[in-house]
Order: structure tokens, then sequence, then C-alpha cells
């Protein structure tokens, strides 16, 4: 079993944190039927509520906690939890050299477009929409602070249209703490996807509050 380098020593000097929302990667620390802990690195720990809806995965194929080693690299997809202080993991991957392969083809096939399809002025796409605060965001997606449904960890795709001011602009302009629409939909895994992003003086299109 491979150990995480230093990890027997640097557990006691670790401190608890509370894990962002969203993807979170680590060395495993300890497992069981109610928590996940996990190191991100020699100075923080994060701790995660687990219950049978918690899906545990490697190669594939569901595992369980037992099958798990202490310093195993894990993906954990983080979301809020009823309990203060904690985050709830709803999906633990298993990371692999496979899996991060996987991951890179992923975020190639996210590469944004550089074309706009004038189709989808006619027929929008997505059922879903949103309207919050960006808190954070990266190539896989970003955390949303809505006024109703509270924080929203949604995926960006490779065709996710980006409109500040009415205007098509690239993913690089939108910041954190920005004011956004998002007209999205849900996967084949039941994730929020978003196919268009808006802010600025145009921001919520006719009839949508």
């Amino acid at each position: 079993m491979r150990i995480w380098p230093g990890l027997v020593f640097a557990v006691g000097l670790m401190a608890q944190e509370l894990a962002p929302i969203g993807i979170v990667r680590g060395a495993l620390i300890d497992c069981d039927t109610t928590h996940l802990t996990i190191g991100v690195d020699e100075s923080r720990v994060f701790k995660f509520l687990t219950d049978s809806r918690t899906f545990i995965e490697r190669d594939h194929l569901r595992i369980f906690c037992s099958t798990l080693g202490k310093g195993e690299r894990l993906e954990v997809v983080s979301d809020r939890s009823s309990e203060p202080g904690l985050r709830y993991a709803r999906l633990v991957s298993v990371v692999t050299v496979e899996t991060r392969s996987r991951r890179l083809a992923l975020m190639a096939i996210r590469a944004p477009l550089l074309y706009d399809d004038p189709t989808l002025s006619i027929a929008p796409r997505g059922s879903l929409t949103f309207t919050g605060v960006v808190l954070r965001q990266d190539a896989d997606g970003m955390v949303l602070r809505t006024r109703v449904d509270g924080e929203k960890w949604i995926l960006v795709r490779r065709d996710t249209r980006y409109r500040e001011d009415g205007l098509q602009v690239g993913p690089s302009s939108l910041h954190s703490s920005t004011r956004v629409f998002v007209r999205a939909g849900t996967n084949l895994d039941g994730e929020i996807e978003a196919y268009e992003v808006v802010w600025g003086e145009i921001l919520t299109p006719a009839g949508i509050h």
C-alpha cells in the first residue's frame, strides 16, 4: 500500500477546515459509514459527512470504505450538509492514472468553442434557470450562491456561452462576486450544466425573475 509522503507525521499538525463546494482533491486519512477525512496538503484537513447515498468508486465500479487504503488519492464532489462545519460527500472517486487522463480529456471537450450557434437565439437550450452571485469558479464549473436554492455547483460545457452587457465574451471575462443569470440543464449523470451565463446591464431575459 502506498502512503502519501509525510502523511503519518503530518496528521497531528493539520488543521481541519470547512471544505469548498465542488470538486475537492486530497489523500485519504480516514473513512467510515458516516465520515470521510482527507488531507489536502501538509497543513489542511477536510472532513465530510457520508451516508448510504454517498457513491464511492474505483475504475467505474462502486466500492466501500473498507477497500480504501490510507494515503490513496481521492476526488470528492462536495455539497452542503445539515451539520455545521461539515460538507456532504456526494461522490468519491479514487484517482488513478486513468482517472486523470479522463479528466484531461473532459477538460479538452469543455474547451470553449470560438463560434456562436445562431439557432440558439430561436430555441434556447435548458429548462433550468438560476440567478445569483459567483462565489468560486475553475475550469470545470462554478459555485453560484442563489437566493432560493442556496449554493449551487454548476458545470460548464465546451459550448457554454458567456454574455456581458449583451455581447458574447470568453469565460475569462467572468469573475467571482459577479451577479449572473444562468440557463442550464441536467446531463445524463444528473449534474447541472450551464448553457448560457449572462451578466452586466442586460442580465435577466424578459419574464425571468
